[in-house]
């Protein structure tokens, strides 16, 4: 008989589950690494065009929907679909903000009147995260009426991001779960012998 979880898609064991917690965190950090190795490393171009950054826009987003469409069938089909949906999560919100941070970054480099100050790598991603958290300190703005265009793009995007793909992701792992939970499919339609 197998011993069951105190939380359902969790395994069982506090060892397994710390042994599959850091192979988790190991995994995790090491994308981590080479999501943001690629932004902080690969040149950004010097120059370029606002309908360059809108194809490049398009086809980064378009890659990041492939990949949450990829996310939720490996979810359901994990082991323990719990631990796979927050690893899912963690690196699909990094991959969307690393792609507006490059936008931003690459609008920056192309067209220094952008937003109030030239940004960097390191502030690109900064503006990113406080558009996405809807912080907005007011350092860094958007200067031109395109740029402001899509950071108010990147603003709509984020709500479908924490409320569609979070939602998504969840439902993905709770169906998960409940297919662990479920007999056999052979199981549910035997009878006991002498029952009619």
């Amino acid at each position: 008989m197998t011993q069951m979880s105190p939380v359902p898609g969790l395994p069982p064991d506090r060892r397994i589950a710390w042994r599959l917690g850091l192979a988790m965190a190991g995994r995790i950090t090491l994308s981590l690494l080479l999501l943001f190795g690629a932004y902080f490393f690969l040149p950004a171009k010097m120059t370029g065009t606002a309908e360059s950054d809108l194809v490049y826009l398009l086809l980064a987003l378009g890659v990041f929907a492939v990949v949450v469409g990829l996310q939720v069938p490996a979810i359901v089909r994990a082991r323990y679909p719990v631990l796979r949906a927050v690893e899912a999560l963690t690196l699909i919100i990094a991959l969307y903000l690393l792609i507006f941070a490059r936008v931003y970054l690459s609008a920056s480099l192309s067209s220094p009147d952008a937003f109030n100050h030239p940004l960097n790598h390191v502030t690109a991603l900064y503006f990113t995260v406080t558009v996405f958290a809807t912080v907005g300190f007011g350092d860094y703005v958007a200067a031109t009426d395109g740029m402001r265009g899509l950071v108010t793009v990147q603003m709509v995007l984020n709500l479908i991001v924490l409320g569609l793909i979070i939602r998504l992701l969840t439902s993905a792992a709770q169906r998960g779960v409940a297919k662990k939970h479920q007999p056999p499919a052979g199981d549910a339609d035997q009878k006991p012998a002498g029952t009619s």
